[in-house]
């Protein structure tokens, strides 16, 4: 199955609307653990894919020609932090607008470049994407965003909606939405970077602004935990939220991995899901995940300076059907450790497993890349250390199921298969100053074979760049960025209506008057195939990648 020209959803109805100084960087042909059968292409990556992921555009291209600046959007002094930008039709009259956190604002710009509305006053830095959904079943859009503390609900003019802002609990950096408790509209769903313990950090509200039944899970019980004393909670501090349908009950449920070595994975009604049998801890909060399967199962490490876990502090979880054998899997990036937490810098590792916790297979061990070079700890300067971000698309239809495709801490996107063999990296950086928010994924030239785009970021003035990939790993084009790049994970659309597919680029820096995001098209580019178009894969930022 593939992702492109699937069925409309409630979800979908509810969104819409060269290393640096190196032209080709080769992949290393070392197999990381985890297994790999990739064959490196000259110049890197490996052989792209022939067979079309999607339906092709009616005047396709197997060349995607170079980007091409076609709008620069302008704030003032505000810095980009996480929030990837959004393109959608706020009012519902038939144009686009990009919806833009800087700093402590929130833009809505008008497809010339113009600005629509701006909030300011807000409480601090927007950290998270905002999420642009219908929340109140009518014609036009709704925004939210968290600004530390609280958050904001605005209508398609800016204005700020009943009930809001609501306040909860110091630092929200995390934020999606989705049909929790099955009322036919989104939910939205949010975690702190509050120490945790016997504390909540998740918690959901509905569109008035009211708290959801079961919300906050330990505060109203509803969790479960309390038939468990191995409830391990810890704060959430990038992003790290999924909202699917994980047991097909037809709620969604919510994914929170933590700054621990531990998953909090919650029904819509904010009970715990049950851990599989083969584990000690009952809930879901009190799974270890220890990389060797047989030490998760005992639920501890024999040899604690040795033993691998997994830490989550920068987690944002996907939610997708990877084997495509009807069921969901929970997908997470996680930095590795020793279970002593003496040995940090061991690279990442990929997990894939059920609501249950329980491994998938390929997974029974993670896909681990061992290699460090940068990205667990902040540069300094607002200049933040790596998003795990896994994204999940159909990027090799000649390969059964789903790709997964990140940036590791050695500097390298990786693409690993469903049956966790890696298929390709490459290198697009040697700097230790260098760093990816994560990527996007869409058919950048028609032919319906999709194509790989992303931003880099740096400490340093003119380090950064704008990205794109083959579906085989293969650099295509970089176009430098000014001052320290971009963080946040760039956009996919088509945003003046013209048919030409564009690129939305949010700049870590501005000054005054001088430009915030740059926005680029793609000569000869459609939206005929949008596979992760955007920060966590869709406008509610829940990560689920729907099945056919």
């Amino acid at each position: 199955m593939h992702l492109c020209g699937r069925r409309l959803s409630v979800q979908l109805a509810l969104v819409l609307g060269l290393c640096r100084g190196v032209l080709a960087c080769s992949g290393d042909d070392d197999d990381a653990d985890g297994g790999s059968d990739f064959v490196p292409a000259e110049g890197g990556g490996t052989t792209p894919p022939e067979t079309p992921s999607c339906e092709a555009a009616e005047e396709g291209s197997s060349t995607v020609a170079a980007p091409e600046l076609l709008l620069t959007l302008f704030d003032r002094w505000d810095e980009g932090w996480l929030g990837s930008p959004a393109i959608a039709d706020l009012e519902g009259d038939g144009v686009n607008e990009v919806v833009l956190p800087r700093g402590e604002r929130l833009y809505a710009f008008n497809a010339d470049g113009s600005i629509k509305w701006m909030l300011d006053g807000l409480p601090g830095r927007i950290w998270a994407s905002a999420v642009v959904a219908d929340f109140r079943d009518d014609a036009a859009l709704e925004t939210v965003v968290a600004s530390r503390e609280s958050i904001y609900m605005l209508d398609a003019d800016g204005n700020v909606m009943p009930g809001f802002p609501v306040d909860w609990e110091d630092e929200m950096r995390s934020l999606g939405a989705g049909d929790i408790n099955g009322d036919g509209r989104p939910e939205i769903v949010v975690a702190s970077t509050r120490s945790g313990g016997q504390e909540d950090v998740v918690s959901a509200i509905d569109a008035s602004g009211a708290t959801v039944t079961g919300f906050p899970p330990l505060e109203t019980g509803s969790s479960g935990c309390e038939v468990d004393d191995r409830c391990y909670i810890a704060g959430a501090y990038d992003q790290n939220v999924a909202v699917g349908d994980l047991d097909g009950d037809g709620n969604e449920d919510i994914v929170v991995p933590q700054d621990n070595a531990y998953v909090s994975i919650h029904h819509g009604t904010g009970e715990a899901f049950d851990t599989a049998a083969e584990f000690p801890s009952a809930k879901s909060p009190g799974l270890r995940y220890l990389h060797d399967l047989e030490l998760a199962q005992q639920g501890w490490a024999d040899d604690e300076d040795t033993a691998l876990q997994a830490h989550f502090t920068n987690t944002p979880p996907a939610i997708a059907d990877l084997d495509q054998d009807g069921t969901y899997e929970v997908i997470m990036l996680a930095s590795v450790q020793n279970a002593a937490q003496t040995n940090r810098e061991q690279g990442v590792a990929l997990w894939v497993v059920g609501p249950d916790g329980a491994r998938r297979p390929g997974f029974e061990e993670p896909f681990h890349a061992p290699d460090y070079l940068i990205g667990l700890w902040d540069l300094g300067n607002n200049i933040v250390a790596a998003t795990n971000q896994a994204t999940v698309a159909d990027l090799n239809a000649d390969r059964p199921g789903l790709e997964v495709i990140f940036a590791g801490f050695d500097g390298r996107i990786h693409a690993v298969d469903a049956t966790g063999a890696q298929i390709w990296q490459w290198t697009y950086t040697t700097q230790d100053t260098v760093l990816t928010g994560g990527v996007v994924v869409g058919d950048l030239s028609g032919d319906g074979i999709p194509e790989i785009v992303f931003n880099t970021y740096s400490v340093d003035d003119d380090d950064g760049a704008l990205f794109i990939l083959d579906a085989g790993g293969n650099p295509l084009h970089e176009i430098p960025l000014p001052r320290r790049g971009a963080m946040a994970v760039p956009t996919l659309g088509d945003l003046d209506g013209d048919g030409q597919l564009d690129i939305v680029v949010s700049l870590k820096d501005a000054e005054d008057g001088e430009q915030s995001a740059l926005v680029y098209t793609v000569p000869g580019a459609s939206d005929n195939c949008l596979l992760w178009p955007t920060g966590r894969g869709n406008l509610l930022r829940n990560g689920w990648v729907l099945a056919e």
